[in-house]
């Protein structure tokens, strides 16, 4: 009998599934499956067989897309330790690989983790670089859903920070770039249907309700399946239904959002509705109901709060190494220069005249690049004063990219300004006159006048103080 299997264990080994990448790609479609329905502990399993089997065969792609859901899934899990760690896996496997946008989508999931633990400003700027990086993209259907994603991640993040006119700009702007597109694929229309959640909140925020609806509406008809995923889309339902008084209507939505959010495994999400859902049920004086999810509200938040603190440390601690690299290599350059120094010193001696020479062109140089930085700066403070002067939505953005520290500056001092008494103290910088602010923002000059008085006691601004110096001063400090 062994002798008989050992004569069969040839033929046992031959039966066996061979590893290729069409089977490793077939895998990946599964993966992407779970993702839908928010199965993020299965998508471990699955994607750790994926990178072994990857790696085995030397797949490149492969390797590069199990690193890459293994990180997704982990960031669904709050664990931004470990998705930062399977992304930073995946840098060295860029110099084998031909996928243009894995990087890109890869600094994505950075930013999404960064603005996880309310580090809006770095995740900011991986995506304002990776919008760059998105243009080079050859293929234009992958470009546009690229830098679809991309605005929406950055429309989240001014969301986060309160700054609703900016997430209008970079919505509707989502909208303008899709519009490029001859046609619409699922990633391009699962962009649209972002852009159309972000637009709703955004209007929910600002308590323009009209237009909520039209965008939640708009979400609902674009021919997308989010699975499990789709449970923003009741949230936000359940919350226009409530500024309507229509609150059995809200919380049918919050009970169907609750239930995805749950298979999801969206627990930051699962605890936000939780606490609507009570303060619905207490507005119909269902006590019980709101006890019951008063109870499931606190517990999972103190839970949150706790991964939280441990998730500050560690994804600080890779903001720090990110910061070190260009310092480490600095260092080095440095020394390098130094030690070039040295032995250019013995050679100078006998070359002073063409090296003075070359210092004047090194000089001349330097005051032509001056010059450019500072036409630069004149259109881009031109631009910002012509946004003003025509009312334009996108002035706010746009001042903010150009004076990117006065906003910030400003709401250290009173964090609970609105976006309008933003725009007011952006026009006062600019020193726009109590006249010029009434006839741009078609108000009388009277009403400025008293916009003017409330924002010297929010500000704590004394009465003989400057309003128009005490702008500059602020920002310059």
């Amino acid at each position: 009998m062994m002798k008989f299997l050992f004569l069969f264990f040839p033929f046992l080994l031959f039966a066996q599934s061979k590893i290729t990448t069409t089977a490793i790609d077939k895998m990946l479609e599964k993966s992407n499956a779970l993702l839908i329905e928010g199965q993020t502990d299965e998508m471990v399993t699955l994607n750790l067989s994926i990178l072994e089997d990857a790696k085995h065969i030397n797949y490149a792609e492969g390797k590069l897309s199990a690193y890459y859901n293994l990180a997704l899934a982990f960031s669904m899990q709050y664990r931004y330790n470990k998705s930062n760690y399977f992304l930073k896996m995946m840098e060295p496997e860029f110099k084998n690989s031909d996928a243009e946008d894995q990087e890109i989508s890869m600094n994505i999931l950075y930013s999404i983790n960064y603005r996880g633990i309310k580090m809006y400003d770095e995740a900011l700027k991986k995506l304002k670089k990776n919008l760059v990086m998105a243009n080079s993209l050859k293929n234009d259907s992958t470009r546009c859903a690229i830098k679809g994603l991309i605005l929406v991640q950055m429309g989240r993040n001014y969301l986060e920070k309160k700054q609703y006119d900016s997430v209008t700009y970079y919505g509707k702007r989502i909208v303008g770039e899709l519009k490029k597109s001859k046609k619409m694929d699922a990633g391009m229309n699962s962009s649209l249907k972002a852009a159309m959640l972000l637009l709703t909140e955004a209007k929910l925020n600002e308590h323009k309700i009209d237009s909520a609806e039209f965008y939640i509406r708009s979400a609902q008809s674009v021919p997308v399946n989010w699975g499990n995923n789709d449970f923003l889309t009741f949230k936000l339902l359940g919350q226009i239904h409530d500024v309507r008084k229509q609150y059995d209507l809200a919380i049918a939505d919050y009970e169907k959002a609750i239930k995805l959010a749950a298979k999801a495994k969206n627990f930051r999400k699962l605890s936000e509705l939780y606490g609507l859902i009570a303060r619905s049920y207490e507005k119909t004086g269902q006590l019980d109901n709101e006890n019951k999810y008063e109870l499931k509200y606190n517990s999972l938040s103190d839970s949150l709060k706790r991964i939280d603190e441990e998730n500050l440390k560690d994804t600080v601690g890779l903001l720090v190494e990110e910061k070190q690299k260009p310092l480490e290599h600095k260092t080095n350059l440095l020394l390098y220069v130094m030690l070039m120094g040295i032995v250019t010193a013995v050679i100078v001696i006998f070359f002073v005249h063409a090296r003075m020479k070359k210092k004047d062109r090194v000089l001349n140089i330097r005051e032509k690049e001056t010059q450019e930085l500072n036409q630069k700066l004149n259109f881009a403070f031109e631009e910002v004063i012509q946004l003003a002067k025509n009312n334009d939505p996108h002035f706010l953005a746009r001042f903010q990219e150009v004076y990117p520290e006065f906003i910030p500056k400003l709401l250290k001092i009173e964090p609970e300004l609105q976006s309008t008494e933003l725009k007011f103290c952006a026009l006062l910088f600019l020193n726009f006159s109590t006249k010029d602010i009434a006839t741009y923002t078609f108000v009388q000059p009277q009403s400025v006048q008293t916009r003017k008085n409330r924002l010297r006691k929010r500000l704590g601004i004394p009465s003989d103080d400057d309003i128009y110096l005490w702008m500059k001063k602020m920002y310059t400090q």
